[in-house]
């Protein structure tokens, strides 16, 4: 047989193998958790300028978002979806304690909303997604809703 020939099948067998290894992976998509990440980096944000007032205004957005990951399914081609449920429990978890944001503690309210950014960092790498942030520009600390907004 001429070599050329061969070199085809050799060439279609490769691809293959490569293709059933995770060579053409597909990129994990949860959009969910993207929101559930923004917020979460908003939360934390103003956990660390103590801002109560603009964590209480934003807590039933961060318990809503919360409760759609709590909820999803998780995605058929996530890296540890073993982690991934036991993460989506402990962020229920937190979130179930954050129920009267408005007349709760404010510095309980703080630590609550401060502790949904690290589950999600975990949960968006059990997942197999980035989590990259992209670079704002230095906020005015005394003024919550400009952080809110970005």
């Amino acid at each position: 047989m001429n070599s050329k020939k061969m070199h085809l099948p050799l060439a279609v067998v490769v691809f293959f193998c490569l293709a059933s290894i995770g060579f053409s992976e597909e990129v994990v998509k949860w959009p969910n958790l993207r929101k559930l990440d923004e917020v979460a980096e908003k939360c934390e944000a103003l956990s660390e300028i103590k801002d109560i007032k603009a964590l209480r205004n934003i807590a039933t957005t961060a318990k809503l978002a919360s409760e759609a990951v709590e909820k999803d399914k998780i995605p058929a081609n996530a890296k540890d979806p073993h982690k991934i449920k036991t993460l989506q429990s402990d962020l229920k978890s937190l979130t179930d304690l954050l129920d009267h944001p408005a007349t709760q503690d404010g510095e309980e309210v703080m630590d609550l909303l401060a502790g949904i950014h690290p589950i999600v960092e975990q949960l968006m790498e059990a997942a197999g997604m980035p989590h990259v942030h992209e670079a704002k520009p230095q906020q005015n600390h005394g003024d919550a809703n400009k952080i809110i907004s970005r």
